[in-house]
């Protein structure tokens, strides 16, 4: 198809990844294979040994990234359908290949012309220059890009536009024009993707030591160190969940606002972060003992089997959820050389088993009112609220039976003066254990139960009472 234009009205030439999307559509594509046929990894180290070029093209013709849901840049969209709307010839270019190009062309209705590698061929800026100057002329269309990569377009191109709001002086003395929506800012995107309010959970690490009442310097810089190991892990495995969970995330009314779905933390780094992240854990757990790396890898590859398939399946990812808290304990324990009893970690065990059943159980509920069946990615529907229900109020049963049989062992005499006092932190345990429940049934426990205690009340000053008691009972 193509439109009439003046030398007054040069095509606008407008780039695809990290410009026309807040991602890159290699990474999109290599998240989409692995989400879909994890089992074929094997693939991909055969494709990149071909090269770049040859991986780029097997991706795109594995997987068919659907371009309803990638995360455009809405500010750039609205001034490209002014444009076109005005008569102007709107092309895009890229290096991704034709078909991945056309189909979001296809999507968007707004480009006359795709400029896009063909086969083996593999189109790179200067490339794409050469072929633009050759159709329009040197200085005979206007490009908007993303960064230093674009110059050669700039170069060849009448008005340098740029999605980075920090212009880019080139060669020739021009500087680059602000268009699209304002980029940058990935520190705060990064941190905000780490999810450090989620480190709380690795709190657990000082259970042991508290339990053990080792209350030592040299226990608690171990325990301290313990948590940052896991805390490193975590936020690496939120990067690639986030990033794996993408394509949905963008389909969820609160979700779709993480950085990596609102594409404010481009995928690419996600997943550099991650990785670096991920062995920097690894290596500091390794500094320090042989049982805290043990401890720290099993967590981590237990996050990354729960991020790449154990999520979607049904019970199994809820069983792996309460067992990656009880990792953390035993993270604790190996830091600290305290054995951690049979008691704490069944207790344990079961009381996060309870809280991981109360998050899907609110899941379900919260997509029952939104009048959904099944949430893709996940093996549940919402009629199985129900028994997802009973099993956790049965869990949290289970844990406070537990605790209550704690009492008869030797280990609770010789730690605690008045050890018959901690039968009072049984009522309160009951009391918030059902109260999460019913308020689970109610749709109103719409966060991850353990980050929901942060934030109420009624839970803190439960958690105060339970650590007074077990305070006046050691005495």
């Amino acid at each position: 198809m193509s439109r009439a234009h003046t030398t007054d009205d040069l095509p606008l030439v407008v780039g695809l990844d990290g410009t026309l999307i807040h991602s890159d559509m290699l990474f999109e594509s290599l998240l989409a294979f692995l989400r879909t046929r994890l089992l074929q990894w094997w693939r991909l180290p055969l494709w990149l040994c071909g090269g770049m070029t040859l991986f780029r093209h097997k991706l795109s013709q594995a997987v068919h990234v659907d371009p309803a849901g990638l995360p455009y840049d809405r500010v750039l969209l609205a001034q490209i359908i002014t444009q076109r709307a005005r008569g102007r010839l709107i092309v895009m270019a890229t290096g991704a290949p034709r078909c991945v190009a056309e189909r979001v062309a296809s999507h968007l209705q707004l480009f006359d012309r795709v400029l896009a590698s063909e086969g083996s061929f593999h189109m790179n800026e200067s490339d794409t220059a050469d072929q633009l100057v050759l159709a329009y002329g040197e200085k005979g269309f206007d490009y908007v890009g993303n960064g230093r990569l674009a110059l050669p377009l700039w170069l060849s191109c009448r008005t340098a536009y740029c999605v980075v709001h920090t212009a880019f002086e080139l060669a020739d003395g021009r500087a680059t024009l602000p268009m699209g929506s304002p980029r940058g800012g990935l520190a705060g995107a990064l941190l905000r993707a780490m999810r450090p309010r989620q480190w709380l959970k690795n709190l657990l690490v000082f259970v042991p030591m508290l339990s053990a009442h080792v209350l030592t310097l040299p226990t608690l810089l171990a325990s301290m160190l313990a948590f940052v190991v896991f805390s490193l892990c975590a936020s690496s495995a939120y990067l690639l969940n986030d990033a794996l969970d993408a394509h949905e995330d963008r389909k969820h009314p609160s979700k779709r606002k993480r950085p990596i779905a609102a594409g404010t933390l481009p995928l690419a780094a996600a997943l550099k972060s991650s990785a670096l992240l991920a062995l920097g854990g690894l290596a500091l757990a390794a500094a320090v003992d042989a049982w805290l790396l043990l401890a720290a890898a099993v967590y981590f590859l237990g996050t990354l089997a729960y991020s790449l398939y154990l999520k979607r399946l049904l019970m199994v990812d809820i069983v792996v959820l309460a067992m990656l808290y009880t990792i953390r304990l035993l993270g604790g324990a190996a830091s600290t050389h305290i054995r951690a009893s049979f008691w704490l970690l069944a207790f344990s065990f079961f009381i996060f088993l309870s809280l991981a059943l109360l998050k899907r159980h609110s899941e379900l509920i919260n997509m029952q009112r939104a009048g959904e069946d099944k949430r893709g990615g996940r093996g549940y529907l919402v009629n199985d609220s129900g028994p997802i229900g009973i099993l956790g109020v049965n869990s949290g049963l289970l844990s406070v039976l537990i605790f209550m049989l704690y009492f008869n062992t030797p280990n609770v005499v010789a730690l605690y003066g008045n050890p018959t006092l901690l039968l009072a932190i049984v009522p309160l345990l009951m009391f918030w254990l059902g109260r999460l429940w019913l308020l689970s049934y109610r749709g109103e426990v719409n966060e991850d139960p353990v980050l929901y205690l942060t934030r109420d009340p009624i839970s803190l000053t439960l958690l105060g009472a339970c650590l007074l008691v077990a305070a006046l009972a050691s005495i």
